[in-house]
C-alpha cells in the first residue's frame, strides 16, 4: 500500500508544482497516474474466504468467473470455512479449499474437551445436545466454538499455506499489498459465527507471514432483509435480524476501542490485537488543516485534488491502529435502499449479483482503482474518529449476451434442420402410412407400405435428380463402376459376403475331401468279394470324412464369417473397424440418413438371400447310401450293402450291386457340397438379418427419438427467447428481444444454409458406435422383463446419443460457419436493436440515424448507472459520503482516436454527463481485463457511519427484534423446537456481551443516554428503600454489594465475577446488569410519580427535603451503612478517574435538578431554589464539610467541596445538559458529542418507561 501513499503524494506534488508555475491540470495527468497506479498494483496477491452457506456459494461464483488460465489465477487464494457438510461437499468437487469446522461431537463433548470456552459460551440446556454437521442453525455461539476448537486441531492451517503461496507467487515486492476480503451473510449462525474473529486472525497470519506491520481487511456481507424472506417462519425471520442486528453492534464496540486504549477494554476477542494507541488526532488534524488550505486554494483556481495528503509518518502510525479493528472496510448489501429495491429475488441470484460486485471489486481495473479510493478513505477516517468505515457497492451490467444468442441461433437451426432434412422421409412415409391406413379402413385388401422398402424408394426420390434437396446423401451411398453405372455401397457390402462364403466353401482341404468321395473303381473291386467289401468301406470313411468337414465348416463359419462383417459386440466393430469387410467401413463413413438407407437395402438382399438359401437346403439327402435299395434280386430288400456283398454272387451281379453304391455315393457327396454352399449361406445370411434387423431398429428408434430431442432444444429456445425480459438483477440485455433474435437467426441461416448433410464423419462414427453398444444390450437380453427395463433407459441415451454427435457437432460447425453473424461489439448490439425496434435504417437519414443512436446508447446507459445504485439504505445522514461511480468497457467497445482507446471520446459516446445527477464524478475505465460483451455501470459508497445504516436504526425492526431477545435470554422457550429455542439464547458471541459494559449501543446519541441512565439507577441503588443495593458482610468479615429485590438478595456482579465493595464498584456494575440497572429505573420512576401524588404542591418547597430519596442523600438523620451523597462522592473521587468522576458529578446535579422539575412543574424558580438547598443540605450535613471546619482538607478534597458547592450557581444553570456533553465529548466519545450537538433523537431522561424492561 505504501506505494500507492507515494503515488498519491508524487500526484500532490505535481498539482503543486503546477500551482507554482501558474498552471493547470487536466483529467488526462489524473487519468494517466491513475494507469501508473493500476500497472503497479497489477501483481497484488488476494486472498478471498467465504464464510458459512452463502459466503462458499459466493466465493464458487467468483471462483468460476476467474478463468482457469488467467494470469491472477495463481495470485489468487479461495478459501471457504462452513460447518455443513453437504455445502462443503460440493465446493470439494468445484475445486475450493474448504475448512470444515465442525465434526461429529455435540456441543457438550466440546465444552468437556475445552472447558475454558464455558466461561462465555451461553447456559443454556438446550443446547448441550446440538450437533453441528449440518449448520450451526442460526446460533453464533455455537459457529465460534466449533471455530476456535478447529483452530486448535490445526484446521486453519489452509489459510495460512493459502497466504504463503500467493506470496511466493507474487514475490516480496508487493507484499503489504495483498487484499483481503471476507463475504458471507451476517444473519445465519456459521458466518455470523466466525464475523468478528476470522479477520483478526487473517491479520494476524498475514503479519507473521509478511512480517507486514498493516493488514488491510475487507468485507461482503448480505443483511437481513435478504434473508430474512427464505427463513421458513416468523420465528427464523426474526432471528435473522437479530444475528444482524448482534453483529453490527460488535463490530462498532471494536471500532469504538479506536480511541481507547484496547488493553484495558473488557471487549476480549481471540486472535484480537490489545496494542496501545496513541491518540494521533491533533497531528493529523493539523496537517489535514495545512492540506486544506492548499486544496481550496486550487480549487478556487479550478483545479480539482484527489485526495488528502496527510504525512506519511503519521499515516503509518495511523494505519498500525487498523490491527485492532476487524474490517478496513465492510459493504453492507440489503434488497432495498435509497432510491430502488431489486425485488423478492432467489438468493442464488442475489449471491451471483453478489460475486460478480466483489470480483470487480477485486480483479478487474475498476477494483484497482476502487482500492485506491479506499485507501484515502482509511485515512480520512481520522475525521470520523475511525468509524465511517461503512459502505455499499452496486452493479449494473450492460450486456449483449452473445453466447445466449449464438446457442439460440444455433439450436433453432438444428431443430429446423431435423424437421426439415433429417425426419424428411420419415415425414413422408409416416403421411404415406397414415393415407394407406385411411385406405385400407375401406378397403382391407389395401396393402400398408414397409418402411424397408418404401424408405429406399423414398430416399432415392429425395437424393436423385437435378433438383434434389438431399442430391449430397446420393454420393454418399451410390458410386460409379467402370462401365459408367451406378452400384451402392449395399451392393459392395453384399458382394463381399458372397466372396467371403466363396472362400470358405471352396478351400482346397475340402475339395480334396469332396473328390475323395468320387474315387471308385468298380473294375477293381469285383476281382473278390474281399476287395468289394474293402473298396465300399474306404469310400464310406471318405463320404463320412466329407460330412464332418462339411458340418465343420457350416459350423465354425455361422457365427465367424458374421462377425467379420457385422461384429456381435461394440468392442469388435472397433477392433475390425479398419477392415474393409466390416460394415462400420460404410456405416461410419456417411450421413445417419444415408446409414439407415444402406441398412434397409442390406436388410432386404440379406432377408432375400437366407431365404433362397434355405429353399437350397430343402429335400437334399445327405445320407443315399444308407437308403439305397442294394438287393438285385428282390429277396433281401432293405439289406446293406455289407450284406448283400457277403452273399455268394457272380462278378456280373456284383457289378450291378456296387452301381447302385457308386450312384448313391456320388450323390451323397454332390449334396453334401450343395449343402455346405446353402447351409453356410443360410446360416450367414440369418445371423446377419438377425443382427440388421436389430441396427435398422435402432437407427430408426434414434430417429423416432429425435422429435424429443429437439423437444428439448425447443424448451431452451423459448426459455432464450425470454432472457431480455428476465435479466438478472443488476443486469441489463441488449439486442435480444424476440423480434432482435429473429433478425439474426435470419442471417444466421443464411450463412448455414449449406451446412446441414455435412455431417463430420466422426459424429457418424461416434452415432454407429452408440446404437452398436445397444445393439449388443439388445442381443444379450434374456427376457422380456430385461427389455422392458432397459428400454425405460433406452430414450435417454439416444438423447444422449444426439446431444454428443449431432446437436453439439452442428452447433460448433455453425458457430464456425456464421460466427461473424453474432459476434459484434456491444456499439453494433446497440445500433442493431435500435434499427430492429424501431425499424429506423441507417441508409435513409445518415444524420437522424446518428442522432437517435446516440440518444439510444445514452438512455441505456443512463438506465443502468440508476440500477446500480449501491445496496444499502441510508438515513440520518452525518459528515458527508463518498460515491465512486464507474463505467468500465473493453478496448473493443471503446472509441479509439489515432488507434487508441480514447476516455473522452468513450465518454462522450456512453454518458449523458461526466457526472450522476447526485453529483459524483464517473470514471471510464477501459481494460482488456473486462468482457467484451458488457459495459459495467459500477458504484461504491463510503465513508457510512453505522447509526447512518436505515436497517439499523432505532425501532427499526433489527432493533426492535434484537431487544427483545436480549429481554428473554434465559427464559424457557415455548416449544423444544430449534426456532423457539433461538429465542432465548443470547446472540453474540459471549455470553456476557448484550450488556452495556462490553457493547455499547450503536447509536452516539442513545450513548450519552445509557451512561446517565447508569448514573441515575447508581443514585437509585444508594437511595431507594426496595429495590436497593446495599453492602453486606459475611461470616468471615468480607464485604459485598447485594441487590435487595422483594424477597430476593442477588449478589452484584460483573461479567459473573462478583464486584468489590466500593461505591465505584457498584457505579461500573451497572453496565453489567442490565436487569438490575431497569430494575432501578423502573421503581424510582414510580416512587417519583407516587410522591408527587400524595404531596400537595404548596407544601412541597417545605417536603421535598424529607422526602426518601433526598433525605437520604442528605443524611441529616443518620442511619446506619448509609452515607452522605457527598462522602460518598469523596470516596469515589479516591480511585475513579478524573474524567469520569466529574460526569458523575455532573451527572448527580442533574440528577437532583430533574427531580426538582418534576416536583415543581419545571417552575424555573422553584426549582434552582430546591436544587441549592438541597446542595446546601447534603453538603452541610457531610463527613467532609464538618472535617474542613475543624482540619485544613487535601487539595483533592477542598476541590471537590468548592466544586459541589458551586453547582446551580447562575453561570451553570443555563445548559446542565450541555456541560454534561462537553465533558463527554473531551473526554470519550466525540460521536456522541456530535449526535447531541446535531439535536439527534436519543431516549429522554426521565419520562422512559421501563415496564418492559424492568
Amino acid at each position: 500500500m505504501w506505494h500507492q501513499i507515494k503515488m498519491r503524494r508524487r500526484l500532490l506534488d505535481t498539482v503543486l508544482q503546477g500551482k507554482q508555475k501558474g498552471m493547470g491540470i487536466g483529467m488526462d495527468a489524473y487519468e494517466q497516474m491513475g494507469r501508473e497506479l493500476f500497472e503497479k498494483s497489477q501483481g497484488a496477491p488476494i486472498l478471498l474466504i467465504g464464510m458459512g452457506g452463502v459466503g462458499g456459494r459466493i466465493v464458487a461464483q467468483i471462483d468460476k468467473m476467474l478463468a482457469k488460465d488467467s494470469p491472477r489465477r495463481d495470485k489468487v487464494a479461495i478459501l471457504a470455512i462452513d460447518t455443513n457438510v453437504k455445502d462443503l461437499r460440493k465446493l470439494r468437487e468445484q475445486g475450493i479449499e474448504t475448512i470444515q469446522i465442525s465434526d461429529e461431537r455435540l456441543v457438550r463433548q466440546y465444552l468437556k474437551d475445552h472447558p475454558q470456552y464455558m466461561s462465555w459460551f451461553p447456559n443454556n440446556i438446550f443446547l448441550n445436545n446440538r450437533g453441528m454437521l449440518e449448520g450451526a442453525g442460526q446460533i453464533r455461539a455455537i459457529s465460534r466454538l466449533a471455530a476456535l476448537a478447529a483452530e486448535e486441531e490445526g484446521k486453519f492451517r489452509p489459510i495460512e499455506e493459502a497466504v504463503r503461496k500467493i506470496a511466493a507467487v507474487t514475490g516480496s515486492g508487493l507484499k503489504e499489498n495483498i487484499m483481503t476480503m471476507v463475504v458471507g451473510s451476517i444473519c445465519g449462525g456459521t458466518g455470523a459465527g466466525m464475523f468478528i474473529q476470522i479477520p483478526f486472525y487473517v491479520k494476524k497470519i498475514i503479519q507473521k507471514v509478511l512480517a507486514i506491520p498493516n493488514v488491510m481487511v475487507r468485507g461482503m456481507f448480505l443483511g437481513p432483509d435478504i434473508m430474512a424472506p427464505i427463513q421458513p417462519g416468523d420465528l427464523n425471520r426474526q432471528a435473522v435480524y437479530v444475528n444482524a442486528y448482534a453483529c453490527l453492534k460488535e463490530l462498532n464496540a471494536f471500532y469504538l476501542l479506536q480511541r481507547r486504549d484496547a488493553s484495558s477494554s473488557l471487549l476480549r476477542m481471540e486472535y484480537y490485537d490489545y496494542g496501545e494507541n496513541e491518540d494521533l488526532e491533533a497531528e493529523v488534524m493539523e496537517s489535514r488543516q495545512m492540506y486544506q488550505a492548499i486544496a481550496k486554494d486550487l480549487s478556487s483556481k479550478g483545479v480539482a485534488v484527489l485526495d488528502e495528503e496527510i504525512p506519511e509518518e503519521v499515516q503509518e502510525e495511523y494505519l498500525k491502529r487498523n490491527g485492532t479493528i476487524p474490517y478496513d472496510h465492510l459493504f453492507l448489501f440489503d434488497s432495498s435502499f435509497n432510491g430502488g429495491t431489486i425485488g423478492q429475488k432467489q438468493l442464488a441470484e442475489v449471491e451471483r449479483m453478489i460475486a460478480s460486485m466483489a470480483y470487480v471489486h477485486l480483479l478487474t481495473d475498476v477494483g484497482e482503482n476502487a482500492l485506491s479510493v479506499e485507501d484515502n478513505f482509511i485515512l480520512s477516517t481520522i475525521g470520523s474518529n475511525g468509524m465511517a468505515r461503512f459502505g455499499s457497492a452496486g452493479l449494473c451490467k450492460i450486456i449483449y449476451p452473445g453466447e445466449q444468442i449464438m446457442q439460440y441461433c444455433s439450436m433453432k437451426w438444428i431443430t429446423e434442420l431435423v424437421d426439415s432434412y433429417w425426419m424428411r422421409i420419415d415425414k413422408r412415409f409416416e403421411e404415406e402410412l397414415i393415407l394407406a391406413r385411411e385406405e385400407q379402413a375401406m378397403n382391407p385388401r389395401i396393402q400398408l407400405p414397409g418402411i424397408i422398402e418404401r424408405y429406399q424408394e423414398i430416399f432415392l426420390e429425395e437424393t436423385s435428380g437435378e433438383h434434389a434437396s438431399m442430391a449430397s446423401l446420393y454420393a454418399q451411398v451410390f458410386m460409379q463402376s467402370d462401365d459408367g453405372t451406378d452400384f451402392s455401397l449395399a451392393d459392395r457390402f453384399l458382394e463381399q459376403i458372397e466372396e467371403m462364403i466363396e472362400d470358405a466353401t471352396s478351400k482346397e482341404s475340402l475339395q480334396r475331401l469332396g473328390e475323395s468321395c468320387m474315387d471308385i473303381s468298380i473294375d477293381q473291386w469285383i476281382q473278390s468279394p474281399e476287395a468289394a467289401r474293402q473298396g465300399v468301406a474306404t469310400n464310406k470313411q471318405s463320404i463320412r470324412n466329407y460330412r464332418a468337414a462339411v458340418m465343420k465348416v457350416i459350423d465354425d463359419t455361422k457365427y465367424s464369417l458374421p462377425n467379420q462383417m457385422i461384429p456381435a459386440t461394440l468392442s469388435a466393430m472397433i477392433q475390425m473397424s479398419d477392415r474393409d469387410s466390416c460394415i462400420s467401413q460404410i456405416l461410419g463413413r456417411v450421413h445417419p440418413i444415408a446409414a439407415r438407407y444402406l441398412l434397409y437395402a442390406i436388410l432386404e438382399q440379406t432377408a432375400a438371400r437366407a431365404r433362397e438359401a434355405n429353399e437350397d437346403c430343402f429335400g437334399l439327402e445327405l445320407d443315399l447310401i444308407s437308403t439305397a435299395d442294394y438287393d438285385i434280386s428282390g429277396k433281401n430288400p432293405g439289406l446293406p450293402i455289407e450284406a448283400i456283398l457277403g452273399k455268394r454272387m457272380n462278378r456280373k451281379q456284383m457289378r450291378q450291386v456296387l452301381e447302385v453304391y457308386e450312384d448313391a455315393s456320388g450323390r451323397t457327396a454332390a449334396n453334401l457340397t450343395a449343402y455346405l454352399s446353402a447351409q453356410l449361406r443360410a446360416n450367414v445370411y440369418e445371423t446377419l438379418q438377425k443382427r440388421l434387423e436389430k441396427l435398422c431398429d435402432l437407427y430408426r428408434r434414434f430417429f423416432n427419438v429425435l422429435e424429443s430431442s429437439t423437444e428439448d432444444l425447443r424448451r431452451q429456445i423459448r426459455e432464450l427467447k425470454t432472457m431480455g425480459r428476465q435479466s438478472s438483477v443488476g443486469e441489463q440485455y441488449i439486442c435480444c428481444s424476440e423480434s432482435c433474435l429473429e433478425a439474426l437467426y435470419e442471417r444466421f441461416a443464411l450463412m448455414c444454409q449449406n451446412t446441414g448433410a455435412e455431417l463430420p464423419q466422426e459424429s457418424a462414427r461416434m452415432i454407429l458406435r452408440n446404437i452398436y453398444g445397444e445393439m449388443e444390450l439388445e442381443l444379450k437380453k434374456n427376457n422380456m422383463e430385461d427389455r422392458r427395463r432397459e428400454d425405460m433407459a433406452y430414450n435417454n441415451r439416444m438423447r444422449t446419443i444426439f446431444n454428443q454427435a449431432v446437436a453439439e457437432v452442428m452447433q460448433q460447425k455453425a458457430r464456425e460457419q456464421a460466427s461473424s453473424v453474432v459476434e459484434i461489439s456491444i456499439y453494433d448490439a446497440f445500433a442493431l436493436e435500435m434499427q430492429t425496434e424501431l425499424g429506423i435504417v441507417r441508409e435513409h437519414d445518415r444524420a437522424r440515424y446518428d442522432a437517435m443512436l446516440d440518444a439510444w446508447i445514452k438512455s441505456k446507459v443512463s438506465a443502468a448507472m440508476t440500477m446500480a445504485q449501491p445496496w444499502i439504505g441510508i438515513c440520518n445522514t452525518v459528515g458527508a459520503t463518498t460515491m465512486s461511480v464507474y463505467l468500465a468497457m473493453h478496448p473493443d467497445n471503446a472509441v479509439r482516436m489515432d488507434n487508441t482507446p480514447s476516455v473522452e471520446a468513450t465518454a462522450a459516446r456512453y454518458l449523458k454527463e461526466r457526472t450522476t445527477p447526485q453529483g459524483h464524478a464517473v470514471t471510464v475505465l477501459i481494460h482488456d481485463n473486462f468482457r467484451q460483451n458488457e459495459l459495467i455501470c459500477y458504484k461504491a459508497r463510503y465513508n457510512l457511519l453505522i447509526e447512518n445504516l436505515d436497517k439499523f436504526k432505532r425501532a427499526g425492526e433489527a432493533h426492535r427484534y434484537y431487544e427483545q431477545r436480549i429481554n428473554r435470554i434465559g427464559q424457557l422457550p415455548g416449544t423444544s423446537r430449534e426456532s423457539e429455542i433461538i429465542t432465548v439464547i443470547n446472540p453474540h458471541l459471549n455470553k456476557y456481551w448484550c450488556e452495556e459494559g462490553f457493547l455499547p449501543s450503536i447509536y452516539p446519541a442513545q450513548r450519552i443516554v445509557d451512561e446517565k441512565n447508569n448514573m441515575r439507577a447508581f443514585f437509585y441503588a444508594l437511595t431507594l428503600e426496595k429495590p436497593c443495593c446495599v453492602r453486606l458482610k459475611n461470616t468471615k468479615g468480607k464485604i459485598s454489594w447485594w441487590f435487595l429485590r422483594g424477597m430476593d438478595t442477588i449478589r452484584v456482579k460483573a461479567a459473573g465475577v462478583p464486584i468489590a465493595s466500593s461505591y465505584a464498584d457498584l457505579y461500573e456494575a451497572m453496565k453489567f446488569n442490565r436487569d438490575m440497572k431497569y430494575t432501578l429505573l423502573y421503581y424510582g420512576k414510580n416512587h417519583l410519580h407516587r410522591i408527587k401524588a400524595q404531596s400537595m404542591q404548596d407544601q412541597l418547597e417545605q417536603e421535598i427535603y424529607t422526602q426518601p430519596i433526598i433525605a437520604d442523600m442528605i443524611q441529616q438523620e443518620k442511619e446506619p451503612d448509609d452515607e452522605n451523597m457527598l462522602d460518598i462522592f469523596e470516596k469515589m473521587s479516591r480511585s475513579m478517574e478524573s474524567a469520569q468522576f466529574n460526569r458523575l458529578l455532573e451527572g448527580l446535579a442533574q440528577f437532583i435538578r430533574e427531580y426538582c422539575e418534576y416536583m415543581f412543574d419545571k417552575d424555573e424558580v422553584k426549582v434552582i431554589y430546591a436544587c441549592r438547598n438541597i446542595r446546601n443540605a447534603i453538603a452541610t450535613f457531610s463527613k467532609l464539610y464538618q472535617r474542613s471546619k475543624q482540619e485544613k482538607l487535601t487539595y483533592r478534597e477542598e476541590h471537590l467541596l468548592s466544586v459541589f458547592l458551586e453547582l446551580y450557581e447562575e453561570d451553570d444553570m443555563a445548559d446542565s445538559n450541555a456541560g454534561l456533553s462537553k465533558v463527554l465529548y473531551d473526554t470519550d466519545d466525540p460521536d456522541a458529542e456530535a449526535a447531541v450537538a446535531k439535536d439527534e433523537p436519543g431516549e429522554k431522561i426521565f419520562t422512559d418507561d421501563y415496564d418492559d424492561l424492568a
